[in-house]
């Protein structure tokens, strides 16, 4: 018995190391990248008219209870400069010059005297309240606003290069309350509402037309073979220093000689990929990620090789996009 509880007892010891070596502590890094517009419009254009009919709004808005108060040209002009916002906000279009026309009828301005006319052809909207009943007498109200926006662009010659209809549906909830009316007061004004659905309008068309940023994250690994030098990578990394935590990962991946350590440096070589990325030698990324994906083949490493592909292919879209 004693020596069966023996065994038992070596065998705990000897696993624990082992179970605590598989755990794996990552920490997350921010990273902005530019992604393209979904129209390839090759070189930034410099004269730009962003126009809409007055009628549009107008119609849209009589048709809609509770929106009567809402006044049709502050509407346009919060889009049509929401929209400049987000355009001037894209690489190579520091210097654009924008020309905003809110027109009595659908009369176009003349297209030869600009790069590229983004019109805004139809504009339908529902809005509406709901309320709903809970136990114990408490209530939720909903405001919601539905939209179908029709965009055009149109060249220097007046040709079409883009049409499309951008649908959304944008929902705000009161949270419980204790009666109808304290719920439907905790709703936003429906101009409030209108206002939000207009910057929603701006930033869609805008993502389509002109290249935008975003906000992502990537893990990282923290090496427990090497707890203090993962640290300081890390701490690299939050530091943007991209090459520094480069060189420290690279130290600890020649530190690496035994054939049996593969996990270690498939983590290593993930985080080199990563910060390769972070200095936008994209080729560099994907080359560190593949070694990391033939070293460890996890759904980890081979997503991020995805993503790196797909960069690349981003990147080669972006190079016509922000060309002079």
């Amino acid at each position: 018995m004693n020596t069966l509880a023996c065994a038992i007892r070596y065998l705990f010891f000897a696993l624990v190391p082992l179970f605590l070596s598989a755990c794996v502590t990552m920490r997350r890094c921010p990273i902005e990248t530019l992604q393209p517009a979904r129209l390839i419009v090759e070189g930034p254009k410099k004269n730009i008219a962003v126009c809409a009919s007055q009628k549009l709004f107008s119609d849209a808005i009589m048709s809609n209870d509770g929106a009567i108060g809402v006044p049709a040209d502050s509407l346009i002009a919060n889009i049509l400069f929401s929209l400049q916002q987000y355009w001037e906000g894209a690489p190579s279009y520091e210097d654009a010059r924008f020309f905003i026309y809110i027109t009595n009828d659908n009369e176009l301005p003349e297209s030869s005297d600009f790069d590229l006319v983004v019109r805004l052809d139809r504009l339908q909207v529902d809005n509406a309240y709901y309320g709903q009943q809970y136990a114990y007498f408490e209530w939720e109200a909903y405001l919601y606003v539905h939209y179908a926006a029709k965009w055009s662009v149109s060249d220097k010659s007046g040709a079409l290069l883009d049409e499309y209809t951008d649908r959304d549906l944008i929902v705000w909830p009161s949270g419980t309350r204790p009666g109808k009316a304290e719920a439907v007061a905790n709703l936003p004004d429906i101009q409030d509402a209108w206002w939000d659905m207009g910057i929603a309008l701006a930033r869609n068309c805008a993502a389509r037309i002109v290249p935008q940023w975003h906000t992502g994250v990537r893990p990282i690994y923290m090496v427990n073979k090497f707890p203090e030098l993962s640290q300081q990578a890390y701490t690299a990394m939050q530091n943007d220093g991209y090459g520094r935590a480069f060189d420290i990962w690279e130290t600890m991946l020649l530190s690496c000689r035994k054939s049996g350590q593969k996990r270690t440096k498939g983590q290593i070589t993930y985080n080199m990929a990563v910060a390769c990325e972070f200095q936008n030698q994209l080729d560099q990324a994907v080359r560190w990620a593949q070694k990391s994906t033939n070293l460890k083949r996890k759904f980890k490493t081979v997503d991020y090789l995805n993503l790196l592909r797909e960069r690349q292919q981003h990147q080669k879209q972006l190079d016509q996009q922000t060309a002079p």
